[in-house]
């Protein structure tokens, strides 16, 4: 009688967990259908919204001051108009901007910025950000400093584009400290978000250059890998003569082919040159690398030695930087790599042949 009470109870379990599975399921199901409908339902009203507002904030950005009074935003139109204006603005340059500010400023959207950068959604706070930025809000510089220094490495950058935005001069110092010593920097978008401030940017990071000091060590020294990540980010023109103490045989292998992807110029081919026989191969891929932005034909046998080292990448990266040298003729090019008896060499000038 006991197992047979166990065994009932047991399916009575399985068939309710069963039910409430299918149930669950359904609830998904109908959940997911729901949102679809609701979609579709509001694409004609965007489309007519965006179609309403995107020629009116261009026209308002050339100084053609139209709608007086400007029409009042539905609740649920408040939050598209402050991503659209925001796209607008970061898509335009010079006395537009001042114009979709003062755009913003009469929508509203200071009021909205300011009600979302605490916002739990981190896309809402990151729009929030930026949006007092692009508003020239300065009362907004203490908070948006505090994010600066105290933020992870995505909303700091958002925090620091927002400073820029309103002062590049007064707030450039802080923007590259912080960025020097943040733990994790998001350098991909750095890139993005802070390029258009580059000359400022530069003309604080070329100062506070670290010291190169030679290092035997695992890890490379923090502060000059740090600055030669950032400068590589922001695409910066560093003088040679700043780049040569890293491209040291002594400094960490990380410091040597962070300092290669900065050579510019003809000035330092000699520097990359010397590390054409490195122990390390992914320090001989930026050398070929290099050699094809910044060398010349008498760099040609360099590169051929390289297109038949024994690493992939090597040898890929030689054969691009000889198919794209300037003067280079592609039956010369075949001719010389047929004569170094290397099929791994001439296979993959064939492979970067058909790429191009």
């Amino acid at each position: 009688m006991t197992v047979q009470t166990e065994l009932d109870f047991s399916l009575t379990l399985a068939w309710w967990l069963a039910w409430t599975t299918f149930l669950l399921l359904v609830l998904i199901i109908m959940g997911l259908l729901l949102l679809r409908w609701v979609r579709w339902c509001n694409e004609p009203r965007m489309a007519a919204f965006q179609a309403y507002w995107r020629p009116m904030l261009m026209r308002w950005a050339i100084g053609e001051k139209v709608c007086e009074p400007m029409p009042v935003l539905k609740a649920q139109e408040r939050w598209p108009f402050m991503r659209l204006w925001l796209h607008s603005q970061m898509s335009l340059q010079g006395p537009g901007r001042q114009r979709l500010a003062e755009l913003g400023l009469r929508m509203g959207c200071r009021e909205m910025a300011l009600a979302r950068v605490d916002s739990t959604h981190y896309s809402e706070r990151m729009v929030g950000v930026l949006a007092l930025g692009f508003l020239q809000d300065r009362s907004s510089v203490p908070a948006l400093m505090e994010r600066l220094e105290s933020g992870n490495g995505q909303s700091m950058i958002y925090a620091a584009r927002a400073l820029l935005e309103i002062d590049q001069v007064a707030h450039g110092a802080a923007v590259v400290h912080a960025l020097l010593t943040c733990e994790g920097l998001d350098f991909a978008l750095v890139s993005v978000l802070l390029k258009p401030f580059k000359t400022r940017l530069e003309a604080v990071m070329m100062p506070v250059c670290p010291q190169p000091q030679a290092t035997l060590a695992k890890a490379p020294h923090a502060q000059a890998f740090q600055w030669l990540r950032l400068a590589q980010a922001l695409k910066l023109l560093v003088p040679q003569w700043r780049l040569t103490p890293f491209l040291s045989s002594e400094q960490h292998i990380e410091i040597v082919i962070a300092a290669l992807r900065l050579v510019q110029g003809e000035q330092g081919t000699e520097a990359v040159a010397c590390h054409v026989k490195h122990p390390d191969w992914r320090v001989r891929v930026q050398v070929a690398r290099a050699l094809g932005r910044i060398g010349g034909q008498q760099h040609q046998p360099i590169l051929l030695g390289l297109l038949t080292d024994k690493q992939w990448w090597v040898r890929y990266r030689s054969a691009q930087a000889l198919w794209q040298m300037p003067g280079m003729r592609h039956d010369q090019l075949l001719a010389k790599v047929l004569a170094t008896n290397d099929r791994y060499a001439l296979s993959m000038l064939h492979a970067v042949r058909s790429e191009k």
